[in-house]
């Protein structure tokens, strides 16, 4: 008896999509297929000479019978957040089965449109790909998609607040372009970050000099945290710059009467923002 359950075309469209799409990515990537349908179907990392490179971008397919000029589809707000939360750049590929072509998206170039469109009251953005970025099958062929994947992985570390030079070798550039507030916070977040783990590298290695610079330059950089004032009044009581030091402790009281958020933001563990007070008037007592 013959069966009667049938394969809906859609389904086996997008199954055959979805390989036509990583045949392609073979080519120049390592396409890892995720198991879970949360609007990402291929983590990719980079070939560079035939080997991993650590550069990684994620892959959504799609499929259509026939491209039209335009490829357009509704997309949930909650999957383009996902991809715009994203540690490596997304790209949406559509595979047209007419002409056998793939046509590719790069979702951070569209970054800015995406989350203005956000702010509307609709719960799906509609995008819109066009014909002008090909998904090509064979070796070499798409040195333009490979050059905006490492483009992107540059401009999503920068959100993230690490910015990179571009380029391979010797020689490298530093893309010039304006930074979002998010981004600026983000930079300014690592350096600080970054800062403290050298001030303390150098005072572990008994480097005073250089811990005494960069904590100079870090409390100029960034006055809003107490915590940089009591590390460098500690530095210079250590060097026995009693007048530094005060000062530098009585900045840091200042800043911490400012905070009236800590009492209610910190963990149960934490000290209160009176306690912090009185261990840095206990350290000025003793200069």
């Amino acid at each position: 008896m013959p069966s009667k359950v049938k394969v809906p075309r859609s389904q086996r469209l997008a199954v055959i999509s979805e390989s036509e799409i990583k045949e392609r990515l073979s080519y120049f990537s390592i396409p890892r297929k995720l198991d879970l349908d949360i609007g990402i179907d291929f983590s990719c990392e980079l070939l560079e000479d035939d080997s991993p490179s650590s550069k990684y971008f994620f892959v959504q397919a799609k499929g259509t019978k026939h491209f039209g000029k335009y490829w357009r589809r509704n997309i949930k707000k909650t999957t383009i957040t996902y991809w715009l939360q994203q540690p490596s750049p997304v790209f949406l590929v559509v595979y047209e089965e007419n002409s056998g072509n793939c046509y590719w998206l790069s979702v951070e170039d569209n970054r800015k449109s995406l989350i203005e469109k956000m702010r509307t009251d609709s719960e799906t953005i509609q995008i819109k790909i066009d014909r002008s970025h090909i998904l090509e099958k064979g070796k070499n062929k798409n040195g333009e998609f490979i050059r905006k994947i490492e483009e992107d992985i540059a401009s999503v570390n920068l959100i993230r607040g690490h910015p990179q030079f571009i380029g391979e070798g010797y020689v490298k550039r530093l893309p010039i372009v304006y930074l979002s507030k998010g981004a600026v916070v983000n930079i300014k977040g690592n350096i600080r970050t970054s800062m403290l783990y050298l001030i303390n590298h150098y005072l572990l290695n008994k480097d005073i000099e250089n811990a005494y610079l960069l904590c100079d330059f870090l409390t100029k950089f960034d006055k809003s945290h107490y915590d940089h004032f009591v590390l460098f009044g500690s530095i210079n009581k250590f060097l026995g710059k009693r007048e530094e030091a005060k000062k530098s402790f009585e900045e840091a009281i200042k800043i911490c009467k400012r905070d009236k958020e800590w009492n209610m933001l910190k963990k149960p563990l934490d000290l209160s923002i009176e306690e912090i007070i009185a261990l840095i008037e206990k350290e000025m007592e003793s200069l």
